[in-house]
């Protein structure tokens, strides 16, 4: 059987190319076949010129159109990553007690009174001291 491709050499393998939305398979000669796997390797994306060979060996996309472009090799890794899983199950932070977030608060209130007062810019620091003042309320509560 000759090469469905060429026509010219006899036909070695029989493959069934991504680029087909029907799913024909085709037989083709070993040139051809290796052709066609350099060409599907050095596919680029159109934005940031990524090719499909550079993805699969650093692992990483170049541009956010890469993720729809290589969307079969993306997925792929993605479940490589995510045991067999396409969308990311991970764990959260531990929540911040209400008492360590009012004390964050209270610290950063602290220093732009500070910062006002060295500007001279009083109204606004009594402002802050009242924000102060309330926040401290709050941490009595807690």
């Amino acid at each position: 059987m000759r090469c469905q491709r060429c026509g010219e050499r006899e036909a070695v393998v029989r493959v069934k190319l991504p680029q087909d939305q029907e799913g024909t398979e085709q037989v083709l000669c070993s040139v051809c076949v290796k052709e066609l796997a350099k060409a599907y390797q050095e596919t680029a994306c159109p934005s940031c010129g990524m090719t499909r060979q550079q993805l699969l060996h650093l692992r990483k996309v170049g541009c956010a159109t890469c993720y729809s472009f290589f969307k079969e090799e993306v997925d792929g890794m993605i479940r490589q990553f995510q045991h067999g899983h396409t969308k990311h199950y991970g764990s959260r932070p531990e929540e911040e007690s209400v008492e360590k977030r009012l004390a964050q608060q209270l610290s950063r209130l602290k220093e732009q009174l500070n910062r006002k007062i060295l500007s001279e810019d009083y109204e606004e620091a009594e402002l802050i001291k009242q924000q102060i003042v309330n926040v401290e309320e709050d941490l009595r509560h807690v």
